[in-house]
């Protein structure tokens, strides 16, 4: 185990599992799948998370900038803390200020673009894009509320990626709407993933729905592929999709 591993383990102070090396995506995310069906009995939540000294290195800030002791205790506090900040999250106005400053400044650009066809994604981008990755903790968040896993790993808050806070009140919003759960995390990236609920499979709802991503994520459609740079472009590959993924540069 490394140092940024043992580091967040510590943080977390919870039940987990480590993979170390493992060259399967598939076994990882059959993995997380048993422990899903398994949260649901006793009341705890999986998440990925990927090892790396910068994640490490920012929960380890987070705690030091509230001014509480680095330990599981005290990213307790700070978690208490981040929760009852995002109670007080307008997310309506988070999604409509954030999406009318990004179309401000592409004014001159044809930012809603087409419809593309395209396949759905239905399978986790970090375990399928990498071929192995050093450390990967399985933990069992003691939570049933699955956008609380946002102030467990608390990372953003630089460029435009949100705050803590904000993406916990914007993944609680996509769990009562789209059933979305976050199940994986690293220090610049979310995946979240639809449960109990059907993917929008329409060009309206998905359009809809690729702005609130674009106000949430702007790499998303600016960054992350040059096949999807536009609203509509992700809207196409977000219908009948069952995994949702978010990069922040």
């Amino acid at each position: 185990m490394t140092k940024p591993c043992e580091t967040i383990i510590n943080l977390l102070g919870c039940d987990y599992e480590l993979f170390e090396n493992e060259p399967s995506g598939e076994k990882i995310a059959a993995r997380h799948e048993e422990l899903w069906e398994q949260g649901l009995r006793e009341g705890f939540t999986p998440l990925l998370i990927v090892v790396s000294d910068t994640l490490a290195e920012t929960l380890e800030l987070n705690c030091e900038d509230a001014d509480v002791p680095l330990t599981a205790a005290g990213a307790a506090s700070l978690r208490e803390s981040i929760l009852r900040e995002a109670a007080a999250v307008d997310v309506d106005r988070f999604f409509a200020d954030r999406l009318a400053e990004y179309m401000a400044e592409h004014e001159d650009d044809d930012v809603l673009g087409k419809f593309k066809k395209c396949e759905p994604q239905n399978a986790l981008l970090t375990l399928v894009n990498e071929n192995e990755i050093a450390e990967i903790i399985l933990a069992k968040i003691p939570t049933a509320a699955p956008w609380e896993l946002a102030a467990w790993v608390p990372m953003g808050g630089f460029n435009d990626c949100p705050s803590p806070a904000e993406q916990v009140a914007v993944f609680k919003r996509w769990h009562e709407q789209y059933g979305a759960v976050p199940d994986l995390v690293t220090y610049d990236v979310w995946e979240m993933e639809l449960r109990g609920k059907q993917p929008v499979n329409d060009n309206a709802e998905a359009e809809t729905l690729a702005k609130a991503h674009f106000a949430f994520c702007y790499d998303r459609v600016m960054q992350v592929s040059e096949e999807w740079t536009s609203i509509r472009g992700l809207a196409s590959q977000l219908k009948n999709s069952t995994t949702w993924y978010f990069w922040w540069d």
